[in-house]
């Protein structure tokens, strides 16, 4: 049985080499690689997740000499044998729709261990109907997210319906970190005796985020550098831009204006949060970034606030025809939609990002936010239409009417089929949105307010779970 299961798989190897090495043509042997190229990926995962129910069918059974036999295997180490156990238990256990997805290949083992990572922190009393519903959400968000992007999906699912234990959590972690950031603030100056000083330094993320502000605020563009025959990097530019605020600083004691606004710092804090000090903040444009409400206190007392109201009297956001350029509001707005830029899988901040009309002004487009996208200087050159060339050689952006979110239409020669491609920033919301609706969650009542605002999933009492020791039989378990 041993020898037919090798020659099985040696024979769909060599299957699968001969398929890749014998096509000649260029469009048909692109096609080709990539079709055996995901052939490979989901043989890969169908048998990581083989491997996974074995190993939990041997932990099962007591057979200590297979488990050891993984483990002391030179192919990893002993960690990853830890780990591969602790995933399996998951998967057979709890998380079985993830398997089944893993087993059919339909997610990668790096995939599952993500959205088990997020999904394990819910309650073991969660109903399984709950579960289901979580599980599927994120296998069918598998379909274009990372690993690491569906770790931040399955922690946002778990916040979401366990937001008390998460914002606990949150709120140790960043306390953790602020307290070890401020311990490890460095700024060195070491001259290399070559005509430069090399300069490196650690800074708690609120005041780098600050810092970064200012930096951006003074970075000079590209066409300042005219003159030269080389055009300096973005980091040249940074240096330049250390060195003014340096000069300015020494020569006047106070920070230039950019425009009529001083450099921001984007954040987004409930005010709830900004008045008590409980809580966080997220820092719009540094990806999973959060600071504690303490500090963005702090920020918010020497800070210009913007209020980002949709439909707000004191900042327009709609300008129409009668101006070109982008207004404050209609900024702070694209801001806390898009966060960055838009383009999929791009990670620039918003302040390195410009404000591109979807249907251009000189052909009779609006300045509003429905015909508005933040994009980075190369996703901006990007996406340009170019009026001497076809749509379907181009790529397109358009506002959802639904949503008000950014969607990106691909050519032709990078996608045959252009299917529609969205950041996962946007997608993550309408995950909670979805997630949201389908439980009937909703904000915890204020005070005066009524108790129809309680959120729908309840979380037993100490003595309703029967996982927990003071539990007392003969309670029913909500459910």
């Amino acid at each position: 049985m041993f020898d037919s299961l090798q020659r099985g798989s040696q024979e769909l190897m060599a299957a699968l080499w001969h398929a890749a090495t014998t096509l000649s043509e260029h469009d048909e042997r692109a096609a080709r690689l990539a079709s055996v190229m995901e052939t490979l990926e989901q043989i890969q995962a169908q048998a990581e997740g083989l491997k996974l129910h074995l190993l939990h069918e041997a932990n099962l059974d007591g057979l200590a000499s297979v488990i050891d036999q993984h483990r002391s295997t030179p192919r990893h180490d002993s960690a990853r044998t830890s780990a591969d156990l602790r995933l399996a238990d998951d998967l057979s256990e709890r998380f079985t729709m993830i398997k089944a997805a893993l087993v059919e290949g339909t997610v990668s083992a790096a995939q599952a261990s993500a959205m088990v990572f997020g999904l394990k922190k819910l309650p073991t009393i969660i109903t399984g109907r709950v579960l289901e519903v979580c599980q599927a959400e994120l296998i069918e968000l598998a379909g274009s997210f990372s690993p690491h992007e569906l770790r931040h999906a399955a922690l946002e699912v778990w916040a979401l319906l366990d937001p008390e234990a998460a914002e606990h959590e949150e709120g140790a972690r960043l306390d953790r970190e602020r307290r070890r950031a401020e311990a490890i603030r460095s700024v060195r100056l070491t001259d290399s005796c070559h005509g430069y000083m090399t300069l490196t330094g650690r800074l708690p993320l609120a005041d780098g985020a600050l810092l970064q502000a200012q930096l951006d605020a003074l970075t000079p563009p590209l066409s300042s550098y005219a003159s030269e025959a080389m055009p300096p990097t973005r980091d040249a530019r940074r240096a330049d831009a250390l060195m003014s605020l340096a000069h300015h600083s020494a020569a006047a004691g106070s920070l230039p204006r950019l425009g009529l606004d001083r450099p921001t710092v984007s954040i987004t804090v409930s005010l709830e949060s900004l008045r008590d000090g409980i809580g966080s903040a997220d820092l719009i444009g540094i990806d999973a970034a959060s600071l504690t409400a303490g500090e963005a206190r702090r920020l918010a007392c020497d800070a210009n606030l913007i209020p980002v109201v949709l439909g707000g009297r004191s900042e327009p956001l709609d300008v129409g025809r009668r101006r070109r350029l982008v207004t404050s509001g209609i900024r702070a707005a694209l801001t806390r939609r898009d966060a960055g830029c838009a383009f999929p899988h791009c990670t620039m901040p918003p302040a390195v990002c410009e404000a591109h009309h979807i249907q251009p002004w000189h052909d009779g487009g609006a300045t509003s936010l429905d015909n508005l996208v933040l994009l980075c200087p190369r996703h901006h050159r990007l996406v340009e239409p170019d009026p001497l060339q076809s749509e379907v050689s181009q790529w397109q952006v358009w506002i959802d009417a639904d949503s008000g979110e950014p969607w990106f239409r691909p050519p032709g020669h990078i996608d045959f089929n252009r299917a529609p491609r969205q950041h996962r920033r946007h997608r993550l919301r309408r995950l909670e949105s979805d997630l949201a609706n389908e439980f009937e969650i909703r904000d915890a009542p204020a005070d005066g307010e009524d108790s129809a605002h309680t959120p729908a999933i309840r979380f037993p009492e100490p003595h309703e779970d029967p996982w927990h020791p003071d539990y007392r039989a003969g309670r029913s378990v909500p459910s």
